[in-house]
Order: C-alpha cells, then sequence, then structure tokens
C-alpha cells in the first residue's frame, strides 16, 4: 500500500468513525477536507438519535458559520423530503442521515421545516447571552440584555473607566496608595497609565480570574505571591527535566569530572566569579530542582559560546590551560560527539532565558497594588455599562461564566443546561480561548462516562491564527491528549484534499513540514504538519509559480503583481482569483495599478479610513476647527492640498514664535511678507476662504461644519475617484455618530473611530483582495501572495504581560511579569523570558499564517516577494513569509540572480524619491453652483375667516420641546442610548443648548428638568423604547407637492413594525393638568391630523409603503394612533 493509499483509507476510516453518535470524538480536518459537510452529517445523525432536535447543540464562532450551517441542514432536509438522490458519495452520506432525521420529525412531530428556531445552532456569543439571561436578576443578566458595543465605541468606554480610577488619589486608602504606586512606575505619565488599563479592561477574561473581583488584603497577596512563585519554579524545573533527558548516558557520565576540573581551575586562576565555577563540587547533571538552575547556567557555559553554538576552541579562559593536554582532548572530543544533539543545544541556549525563580519584594509590591487597582477599573467599567445600557461582548461572556460555576462547582444554569444538552457539537475548536475552553468544561461538567451525552470536536490546529483574539492553539493539542473535562476524546484525523489540485497538495506536503513546527508542542503552541493527499478528481492538476525580486523596490513588485493578475484573469476568463497579504500597508501602489487598467475588484476591509490621504486631510481641517491651538494640524492644512506651503515657508512661519496659534501668525503681515511669492499668494487665497473654518460655531453641527469648510477650500478639487470622494463622506458619517453640541468630547476618540473603519468595495468582480486572517475559510481558483518579503511593525510592549504554561496535567500555569517604564521592562528578566516565549508562539503562528494563505487555491498558486542581496549573501529580511519558505524557493531566486547577471540586473537603486505632492492649481476657485431646476412654487392663499393656531405652552416648554427631539433623534440613531439612570448625565449637554439659544443660567432648571422628565417617560416606556430601537428613521426631511405646491416637511420618527408597516410618529412634549386625559388627547389627535395626513401622503410617494401614524406623548407616555 502506498503513502496515498494509506491516508486515503485512514480517512475514509475516520470520516466513517466520526458518525457513530455514541462516541465523542476531536477532530482535526485541515484545509480542504471538508468539515463543514462532516459537521453537518454528525448533527443530523445526533438528531436521528433524540427525542426532542434541542437536546442537540451546535456552536460555531460566527454568524456567517451558523448561518451557513443551519442553511445546509435545512437545504438536506428539504432535499429528502423530495426524494432527490445525489451522486456524489459524501452527499449520499448526508442525504442518508437527512432522511433518519424526517422519520422522526414525523414519529416526534417536531415540524422541523416549519419551526427551524429548534435547530440549535448558534455562535458561542449567542449562547453567552442566553445562559446570562438566565440570571435575570443579576447583573450578568443586566449585561446580557444591554446593547453589545464594540471597537472605537468599546475602547472609549475602557478608556473612561480608567481614567475615573484617578478619583482615588483624592481619597485616603489603599487604592489611592495603588493608584500613586503604579503611576510612579510608570513615570507619572497619565496618558500611558490610562492607555495600559485600557488595555487591560480589553483582556479582563483572562487576568480576572487570578487577580480576582475584589480587595486584596495581606493574607490573599501571600497566597498569590506563592502561587506565582510556584508557577516559576515548574517553569524551570520541567525545562530542566527536559535538557535532562536529552543528555546523551555517555555524557552523562564524561561530563561531570571535565566540569569539575574547568571549574577547579578557573578558581586558581582568580576567576572564582565565572559561572563555570558553580560546578566545583562534581555536579551530576540529573538535578531538575529550579534551585540548580546557576549550576546548569554554569554548564551552559562550559559547552556553548555567547551566540549559543556548540563550543570548538577550548582553552585556559574555559578552564583548560595550557599543560595538559589529556584534558583538552578529552574536551574536545566531548564537543565533537555533541555537534550533532540540537535539541540539547536549543535547552542548553533556552537556560540563559528562563526567569528568576521568584519576584523580588519590589516587584511584587508593584504588582499587588495594580492587582488592587484593576478590579477597581472594572467596577467603573460596570456602572458605565448601567448607566449607558450597553455591554461588550466580553461582560456577557463573564456573566455566561459566572452563571454555569465551574465543572467541580456548577451553578443552577450549568445543572439547567446538564438537563437539556445531550450532544454538543463545537465548530472551529482551535481557536477557542482559555475563558471558552473553561466554558466547555462547565458545559460538560456533570456528564458521566457512559451516559450517552457526546462531545464531537472539529478544527484544524494547522489553521490556528487569532492569537491576537486571544485564541490558544495549545487547547486543542492538549484536548487530544487528555480530553476536556470530564470527557474522553478520540482523535480522528481527515486527510482528503477536495479543493486544491494533486500538484499542490504535493507542494504542500513538500513544503509545510519544514515550516511548520517539527512535533506539537502546547506550551509553544506549536503544530506540526499533518500531510494530505488529494481527490482523483483533481488527479495531475494545479501548480505553484514562484516570481523572484530583488531588494525593496515597491513600484517593481506593483508591476510585478499587476502583470501576474492580467496574464490569469486573461488566460482564464471563467476562473476567481484573490490577492492575500500579510498586513494592507503593502496594497496601495497594487491598487492603484489595478484601478487606472480598469480591473474591477473587490477589496474587503483593506483600507482603514485613517490611512488614507484625503482622510488624513480633512481630519487635520477637523481638529484645526475643533482646537485652534493645535499647531500641528494647523500646519498640516498649510502644507497639504488646498495651501500647498513648501517646507521653507512653513518654517518661516513658525520660526521662533511658539506662543502664538498659526491663526494668529498667518494674520501677522510682517510674518506672511517674509514668504515666497508663491507661498504669500497660497496665504492669500487660503484667508479669503478660511472664515469658514469658524463660520456656524453655535449654530451648525460639526458634521455640517467640516463638509462646508471641506468643499469651500476646494477639498473636491483634488480628488480625482468617486470612491475617494465617498471615503470623505463616510469620514463625515462618523464624525456625525460622535460629536456632541458641535464639538468633539476627544479627538482620540474620533481617531480610534476612524481606526475601526475600514473601505471595501462591494464591486461583483472576479478579482478579490484581502489580508490572508480575513482569507481563512474561503476558497479560489488561483491565488496571488503579494509581498512575501515584507514584515509589520513591532507590536507594544504592554504594561502587564503574562503566559499561561501548562503543567504536566495540562492544566494552565500562569507566569505573569513585573510594571516599570519600558525602559525598565526590556531589562527585565522575567518580562524578556515573556517576550521571549510570546515570539514563539507568534513565530509558530506565522507559519500557520502562511499555510492558510496557500491553501486557498484550487488551481494555482503564485508566490511574489523580494529577497536583500548583501555581501554576506542573498537572503529575505527575518520574520517575513518569504523566510519560512526560502529553503523551498532558494533556488529559483539564486537561478534569476543568474539569469539577472547576465541581463540588465534586477532591483532599483536606492535613489532618494520626493514624494508627490497634490495641490489646488493657483487659478482654482470655488466654481459656481448650477441653477436649481425651475418650479414654480406657488403662494399660500391666506384664508382670513381661519381659525388662528396659538402656542398653548410657554416658551421655556417650546425649548424643552425642541431638546428632547435633539436627545430623541440622538438615541434612535444610537448615539446615545437613553436609560432612566444615565438622564442626569445629559444636564450639562442640556444647559450648554440652552446658553447657545441665550437662556440665562438662572432661567435653565426648570427648562432642563422637564427635558429630563420627558426623556424619562419615554424611556420607562415599552412602547417609548420601541420607539427608540427598531429600523426607520429619525427626523426625515422630505420634500413634495401637496394641493398643487411645493411642501417641505421633516418627519419625527419614521418606525417600521415587524410586519412591514411604516409608523409616521410626531413627538408631542405636552403636559396634562385638570379635565379628562381621554378628551385631552382626542383633541390633540384631531389638531394634528391635518399634519400628519400631509406627512403620509408626502411619505407614501417617497416609499411606497403601508402608512399609520400617531402621536407620542413622552411626558404622559400615551401612544395615540391617529386616523388620516
Amino acid at each position: 500500500m502506498t503513502v496515498d493509499e494509506k491516508l486515503l483509507a485512514d480517512d475514509t476510516r475516520a470520516r466513517e468513525l466520526a458518525l457513530d453518535v455514541s462516541r465523542s470524538f476531536i477532530v482535526q480536518a485541515p484545509a480542504g477536507s471538508g468539515k463543514t459537510e462532516l459537521l453537518i452529517q454528525r448533527y443530523l445523525a445526533l438528531l436521528g438519535s433524540v427525542e426532542h432536535p434541542e437536546e442537540v447543540l451546535a456552536i460555531t464562532f460566527t454568524r456567517k458559520a451558523a448561518a451557513e450551517m443551519q442553511i445546509r441542514v435545512l437545504e438536506a432536509l428539504q432535499r429528502a423530503v423530495t426524494g432527490e438522490e445525489p451522486e456524489a458519495s459524501h452527499e449520499r452520506v448526508t442525504a442518508a442521515a437527512a432522511r433518519t432525521v424526517l422519520e422522526r420529525d414525523r414519529e416526534f412531530g417536531w415540524n422541523l421545516l416549519t419551526h427551524t428556531r429548534r435547530l440549535r445552532i448558534q455562535t458561542l456569543d449567542s449562547l453567552n447571552a442566553m445562559i446570562a439571561r438566565a440570571r435575570p436578576l443579576t447583573g450578568a443578566g443586566g449585561a446580557a440584555g444591554n446593547s453589545i458595543i464594540a471597537d472605537a465605541e468599546m475602547y472609549a468606554l475602557y478608556r473612561n473607566a480608567a481614567a475615573l480610577t484617578f478619583d482615588q488619589l483624592t481619597e485616603e486608602d489603599d487604592f489611592r496608595d495603588a493608584t500613586e504606586l503604579v503611576l510612579e512606575h510608570l513615570d507619572n505619565y497619565t496618558g500611558l497609565y490610562v492607555e495600559y488599563l485600557a488595555r487591560m479592561l480589553a483582556t479582563r477574561d483572562q487576568w480576572l480570574p487570578f487577580v480576582g473581583s475584589g480587595s486584596l488584603g495581606p493574607e490573599e497577596a501571600d497566597l498569590l505571591r506563592e502561587r506565582f512563585d510556584r508557577s516559576l519554579e515548574g517553569v524551570v524545573s520541567a525545562h530542566l527535566a527536559r535538557l535532562v533527558a536529552s543528555i546523551p548516558e555517555d555524557v552523562r557520565t564524561s561530563l561531570p569530572p571535565l566540569a569539575a576540573y574547568a571549574a577547579v581551575c578557573l578558581e586558581e586562576a582568580g576567576r572564582g566569579e565565572a559561572a563555570i565555577c558553580r560546578l566545583a563540587e562534581g555536579a551530576s547533571f540529573t538535578d531538575v530542582a529550579a534551585a540548580s538552575l546557576p549550576c546548569w547556567l554554569g554548564l551552559a557555559d562550559l559547552l556553548l559560546t555567547g551566540q549559543g553554538t556548540w563550543r570548538k576552541q577550548v582553552n585556559k579562559n574555559l578552564g583548560f590551560p595550557a599543560g595538559d593536554d589529556g584534558q583538552k582532548k578529552l574536551m574536545h572530543g566531548l564537543l565533537e560527539s555533541l555537534s550533532g544533539h540540537e535539541t540539547l543545544r536549543e535547552l542548553l541556549c533556552g537556560l540563559r532565558t528562563l526567569p528568576p525563580v521568584d519576584y523580588s519584594d519590589e516587584q511584587w509590591r508593584v504588582l499587588v497594588a495594580l492587582f488592587r487597582l484593576l478590579p477597581l477599573t472594572v467596577m467603573e467599567l460596570k456602572r458605565l455599562f448601567a448607566e449607558r445600557g450597553v455591554s461588550d461582548h466580553i461582560e456577557v461572556a463573564l456573566g455566561a461564566a459566572d452563571a454555569l460555576g465551574t465543572a467541580d462547582e456548577p451553578g443552577d444554569v450549568a445543572l439547567l443546561l446538564d438537563y437539556q444538552i445531550r450532544h454538543l457539537l463545537v465548530d472551529e475548536m482551535q481557536d477557542t480561548s482559555s475563558a471558552q475552553y473553561r466554558m466547555l468544561e462547565a458545559l460538560t461538567g456533570g456528564w458521566v462516562r457512559g451516559d450517552g451525552r457526546t462531545l464531537f470536536c472539529v478544527g484544524d490546529p494547522m489553521q490556528s491564527i487569532y492569537r491576537f483574539r486571544n485564541a490558544e492553539v495549545g487547547q486543542f493539542l492538549l484536548a487530544q491528549k487528555a480530553g476536556i473535562g470530564s470527557v474522553d476524546l478520540e482523535t480522528l484525523t481527515l486527510r482528503r484534499n477536495f479543493r486544491s489540485g494533486e500538484k499542490l497538495v504535493q507542494w504542500f506536503n513538500d513544503v509545510f513540514p519544514n515550516v511548520l513546527a517539527a512535533t506539537d508542542d502546547p506550551q509553544q503552541s506549536a503544530v506540526s504538519y499533518s500531510a494530505a493527499v488529494s481527490v482523483p478528481a483533481h488527479a495531475a492538476q494545479g501548480r505553484c509559480v514562484v516570481y523572484p525580486l530583488f531588494d525593496s523596490d515597491t513600484d517593481e513588485e506593483a508591476d510585478a503583481g499587476f502583470g501576474i493578475i492580467k496574464e490569469t484573469l486573461d488566460e482564464y476568463p471563467g476562473d476567481d482569483m484573490a490577492v492575500l497579504v500579510r498586513s494592507r500597508t503593502h496594497l496601495p501602489p497594487l491598487l492603484s495599478r489595478l484601478r487606472k487598467a480598469g480591473i474591477a475588484y473587490r477589496a474587503i476591509e483593506i483600507d482603514r479610513l485613517t490611512d488614507l490621504p484625503e482622510i488624513i486631510d480633512v481630519l487635520a481641517l477637523t481638529r484645526a476647527m475643533v482646537h485652534q491651538g493645535d499647531r500641528l494640524a494647523w500646519l498640516a492644512i498649510l502644507r497639504g492640498p488646498w495651501v500647498g506651503l513648501h517646507w521653507t515657508d512653513l518654517h518661516a512661519i513658525v520660526c521662533n514664535d511658539a506662543q502664538r496659534t498659526i491663526w494668529e501668525l498667518l494674520n501677522d503681515n510682517d510674518r506672511v511678507a517674509r514668504l515666497s511669492d508663491e507661498g504669500r499668494e497660497a496665504v492669500g487665497r487660503f484667508l479669503e476662504n478660511a472664515h469658514v473654518l469658524f463660520d456656524g460655531y453655535r449654530s451648525r453641527s460639526l458634521r455640517e461644519r467640516v463638509e462646508r469648510a471641506w468643499l469651500s477650500l476646494g477639498g473636491p478639487a483634488v480628488l480625482d475617484e468617486t470612491h475617494v470622494v465617498q471615503n470623505v463622506y463616510r469620514y463625515l458619517d462618523v464624525i456625525e455618530k460622535i460629536e456632541v453640541a458641535g464639538s468633539l468630547p476627544d479627538v482620540a476618540e474620533l481617531e480610534a473611530a476612524l481606526d475601526e473603519e475600514h473601505v471595501s468595495s462591494d464591486v461583483d468582480a472576479r478579482l478579490q483582495v484581502m489580508t490572508m486572517h480575513r482569507a481563512k475559510g474561503l476558497q479560489f481558483d488561483h491565488v496571488l501572495l503579494f509581498g512575501l518579503g515584507h514584515v509589520p511593525r513591532p507590536p507594544d510592549t504592554a504594561v502587564l504581560s503574562w503566559i499561561d504554561i501548562p503543567d504536566e496535567h495540562g492544566r494552565p500555569q500562569k507566569i505573569i511579569s513585573p510594571i516599570g517604564p519600558r525602559a525598565d521592562l526590556e531589562r527585565d528578566p522575567l518580562h524578556k523570558y515573556i517576550a521571549t516565549e510570546d515570539a514563539r508562539k507568534d513565530a509558530n503562528e506565522l507559519g500557520r499564517l502562511l499555510y492558510v494563505a496557500c491553501t486557498r487555491a484550487r488551481k494555482s498558486l503564485h508566490l511574489l516577494g523580494h529577497a536583500r542581496i548583501l555581501k554576506s549573501g542573498m537572503r529575505p529580511v527575518r520574520r517575513s513569509l518569504l523566510h519560512l519558505l526560502w529553503p523551498a524557493v532558494r533556488g529559483e531566486y539564486e537561478a534569476a540572480t543568474e539569469a539577472a547577471e547576465d541581463g540588465d540586473g534586477y532591483g532599483a537603486g536606492d535613489g532618494w524619491v520626493l514624494p508627490v505632492l497634490r495641490h489646488l492649481e493657483p487659478a482654482w476657485a470655488v466654481p459656481d453652483a448650477p441653477e436649481l431646476l425651475r418650479c414654480r412654487v406657488q403662494p399660500r392663499p391666506v384664508d382670513e375667516s381661519a381659525p388662528v393656531d396659538y402656542y398653548w405652552v410657554g416658551a421655556g416648554a417650546r425649548l424643552a420641546g425642541t431638546i428632547v427631539h435633539r436627545w430623541i433623534q440622538r438615541a434612535t440613531e444610537g448615539r446615545i442610548t437613553l436609560l432612566p439612570g444615565n438622564l442626569q448625565a445629559l444636564r450639562p449637554v442640556t444647559q450648554r443648548w440652552l446658553r447657545e439659544m441665550g437662556i440665562a443660567s438662572e432661567a435653565q432648571a426648570p427648562i432642563a428638568t422637564r427635558v429630563e422628565d420627558a426623556l424619562r417617560g419615554i424611556s420607562e416606556d415599552e412602547r417609548g423604547r420601541w420607539l427608540l430601537e427598531g429600523d426607520g428613521h429619525a427626523e426625515l426631511s422630505l420634500s413634495g407637492v401637496v394641493h398643487g405646491r411645493v411642501e417641505s416637511i421633516i418627519i419625527d420618527r419614521v418606525r417600521i413594525g415587524a410586519d412591514g408597516t411604516h409608523w409616521i410618529v410626531d413627538y408631542k412634549t405636552s403636559s396634562h393638568e385638570g379635565g379628562r386625559l381621554e378628551d385631552f388627547l382626542q383633541a390633540e389627535s384631531d389638531r394634528y391630523r391635518p399634519q400628519l395626513r400631509k406627512y403620509a401622503d408626502i411619505y407614501r410617494n417617497y416609499s411606497g409603503a403601508d402608512v399609520r401614524c400617531a402621536l407620542y406623548f413622552p411626558l404622559l407616555q400615551q401612544f395615540v394612533e391617529v386616523s388620516v
């Protein structure tokens, strides 16, 4: 039997076993192995064995994956209803399982095709929310009921919570001391303090289990220190145990006397401080206690150079003086015998990066301060969540974990689920975090072997690429060996690759054993390669092509990439193609060429708004308008395309004057006179239009002001593509979401929001462009890996870093670093150890990212990247993907170099290239607005006999109504959350608006109170909350012809109901005193019926929808439908 035949047989056997619903499995499913189909087959097989479909729960990690799985299950059931018999063998297996489910469906009356919600296929986040909601009287239940925030909005809340801890500096307690101590160790840099605590909140599910959520007393601190010290000792001991096991027996015998001899000689030579001297007492090199580490470090110095290679020279510096050639000869022989023991060398070298076995008293003092401060930060965050009625996914997950309890101490919800769930399926198991792994342990905590319940986990550790989302592939590897909690798992491995051609699969098998780790290692997140075999349908298909480039010339690389794309699309007109990159920053030159050539492509979340030049310009404009003292923003405007000053002119403007603002300097005629002729002319043109930067400060929104300034200064005139202009309007939409009363509370919040806005094109094109991470789970006929020679910038140093080291039983042991200024951290041995281990994990994940990228290809794979030609030879940049591929592609690069020597050569020179600056032409002026379409606006006749409409409320009530409308609009648009508990926080903005309306401070209180009463009414009323949420429009402006006249209207709220009805709702902040309420509401309905009828006519023509009208009175909590 050949290797391929054995792999095929193993694959067939694994797929058959996976459908045994009496056993629990963990399945390793490599790229293209048909994982989803197998998962569906297992799910259907389980449905065919239970009395209630809710007994089977399938968990996925994304809504897309959950929806796809549910659709495919329903499609299989629908085909079974029609009796359709597929041809493919794996589809016949699915069809047979579906027919069994239909029989079960008829037997127990499930009606699955009608009641699809009975299929429990859901994301982990939705499961967390369901579990947390099962305890509605707890904080967990409240978090699950809140709206979920993410990205920039969430991070702004983290920063807000971190900043609130500064309040402790005014108190006299342990929290004040903790805050001061942490600040001191961050050089009293408050910005860094807030940033670091905010980052910690973003990972609180990882550290809360060991930090706790309450105050840390002296006894608890001592116990925690003992625990962490034991973890450090465990790391050292485990490393020494592996080292002892790797020493050959003959070396173990001959080494001690030679080591003792060298130690004695060095002491006699007056070098008693040398590490080798610790070997003087004749070490046996079998001691694995952490206390023996100094002795082992002496052995490392004896056998290895400072660079970590085996020593070749044996001399007096090593403890072998001249005159005793016998000992020297023995030592030379020992070193020569070790030359092939690479594992031993790596372990000896690793001794030098091991952490100390305990924390210093000062380090621990600062850590305890941080451990006291972090729960306080979490408390502030919870308070902000409660005030604003929001939450994040972490809070919901923590609530679910609290509701579940642990495997040893399950909560009430866990016991309830234990009764309901008999079979659990987990997709993408390789992407679970430690917290999610603990959740699976809690869900299965009550299971007993032989009770008929099963766990089925599917994933591919070779595709685990989400460490930045806290995914830990070591959990998958440990589950393969030890199961999950009380559930033993049998390991199955799929081998068939249904996606890629035979030659591509063979290339994967040849290349990736050297790219990925040699063996699995949960501690280092190392995963070995699992060989695959192609299916007969793809025999002799597939190819991999390498395109060598030399030195870093982005234009040459972009030209080469463009050529590959064009040739491939032309040659295969019916195929699709993808360009995959490690980082978005590598793409702009290539995308520019594609656009100029008219090659349509779909870019998937490629550009962040903050990376785009047009956004950089308009962001500088915004910052200058918000804060006149922002010198950097003003200088960016002057250097940018709308003014275009040279550096010399910029210098002349600011030279020797750091006190005045740029605006003041621009209005200094003597200073402007020093500019060049071109500079004076540009500044003059700018000053003519600069008034738009200040106009409307009190009367217009910030979005309106920025847009008006951008248009007046010529913003669109320097943009030559429609999608670029659209990017600016996306930017303006972001401003509109976060501005408060015409300004920005925090520019950093705007920049964070922009970082989360990625530009995607929705063009339906054969070519797609995306990052390698984004491509996971997708497949394409042809794949180009572009920019393989580049590396991204390294990550920032964290205030607190930690790693989980599994012990011999697979239980994670926490190793945590001290904190301090970045310069101190870089010198700290424990922090360096954690950084080294993290770097190892990142390096292992990088190989897996390359595997994911390559295995997206069905027919052809194209590799493009540059290597450097140095005096020492040709090689790619370390940490680049090309560096990982180098053993496989080096031959092609060397051949290309030889060809270049015979021709014109490769690479470009290192000459200085000036950036191309965009700027307006000097003669540019704001174009005249086009003429409006001619239409006849008929004057409205005045009916002298008509009754006069009176305002039945005073001026204060009208102003309150205006402000209530503003707040309701913001709440409807999702910019704020109205809750009874957070209304007081809105008062400062309400008072600012009243000041802008000319209301004196002493007259504001009753108006502000009326506003809060109205907002409280709508937020406490079920119908009011219905109006605030859901689909529709707020403050919708429309124009239409009514009775032959052009009418313009603004509709307070259009709420689209679940039945598709469009409700036009007018808010009325009237109050009612005396008389019957019913009579008052009827009178108001009659009064506003003509207005609502007009609204309905115009809106119906606009939308074509079924329309109903109503009035809503927040102060009365009354919703009154008005027939029109």
